[in-house]
Order: structure tokens, then sequence, then C-alpha cells
């Protein structure tokens, strides 16, 4: 359970940190530098961390209160004394969760993969979106009839820009 607690709050932390990334370089024209976006996903492990305790601190209320109340619950968080175990090892896990982003945050080398992960996300959604804006653009595009010879003139065009290319790389090649 510990283990995914984690793996659901780095996926979370991953996200945050990639929109970060993209509003960045899109909105604010940032520069893509690692150790700033190391320092941003520290944050974003803390206010993590912080979810995490504070489960772990709702978990401890409600297990107090359930403790001196019996019979059966009238609706899924109507607890009683006999989800009192169960809210413990919710408690338990949350803080353990909480323990291992710590130990995360700290290590230099799972944040610089972190960041990695996120930049490289944040590359595709900009990849996708830039790719879903040409195609819409390419599906409006209509040839005119002036257009047309262009597509009939290409195949000319494209060879002599290979002939032209190959002959740049045999002088380049000599020089």
């Amino acid at each position: 359970m510990v283990s995914e607690g984690v793996m659901l709050a780095e996926f979370a932390a991953r996200m945050a940190l990639k929109n970060q990334i993209v509003i960045g370089a899109l909105a604010e024209s940032l520069s893509y530098d690692p150790e700033y976006y190391a320092e941003s996903a520290r944050a974003v492990l803390t206010e993590v961390i912080r979810e995490s305790e504070g489960s772990a601190q709702l978990a401890e209320h409600k297990r107090e209160v359930a403790a001196g109340r019996g019979g059966v619950g009238e609706h899924q968080h109507d607890y009683r004394a006999g989800d009192t175990a169960n809210l413990r090892r919710r408690e338990d896990v949350n803080l353990a969760v909480a323990d291992r982003l710590a130990a995360l945050r700290d290590d230099d080398d799972y944040v610089a993969r972190l960041v990695a992960r996120a930049r490289d996300d944040a590359w595709g959604d900009i990849g996708q979106a830039i790719t879903a804006r040409l195609d819409r653009e390419l599906q409006a595009f209509t040839l005119t009839d002036a257009d047309a010879d262009y597509w009939n003139r290409r195949d000319k065009r494209m060879r002599q820009l290979r002939r032209e290319v190959a002959q740049l790389a045999r002088e380049s090649s000599k020089a």
C-alpha cells in the first residue's frame, strides 16, 4: 500500500511539475533550466508530503471519534469502533508515504530523474498540441486553381534540390 501511495503521489507531483514546465515554456517564454525545476520539484513534493500528512491526521481524528461509537455505520463515511483498525492502517500508510517522499525529495538523483520525466511529459504534450493545431490548419487549407500547379511541379523541384545538395556535399568533402 505504501508503494502504491508513493507511486500515486509521485505521479501527481510529476504532473504538477509538467504543467509548470509547459506554462513556463509557452506562457512565460522561460528557457528550460533543470536546476530551477529541481527546486520546483522539491516544492511540489513538499506539498504532496503535506497532503499525505494531512490525510494521516484526518484518519487519526476519524479513528479517535469512531473508537467511541458502536453499532453499524449508516454510510461509507460513518465510521464506528469496528473501523478503527482500517483507519489506523490509513493513518500509518499516509505517514509512511510522507516519510518516503521526504527521503526522495532530499535525493538529488531522484529529483533530477523526476524533473527529466516531467520535462519529457511536457514536451510530449507540447508536441501533441502543435501536431493537433497543424492537423486542423491543414484540414482547413484548400488549394486554389493557381496552387494546383505547385503540386504538379513539386517532383521536378525535389529532383533539382537533391542534385544541388549532392553537389554541395561533393564540394564540401573536397574542401
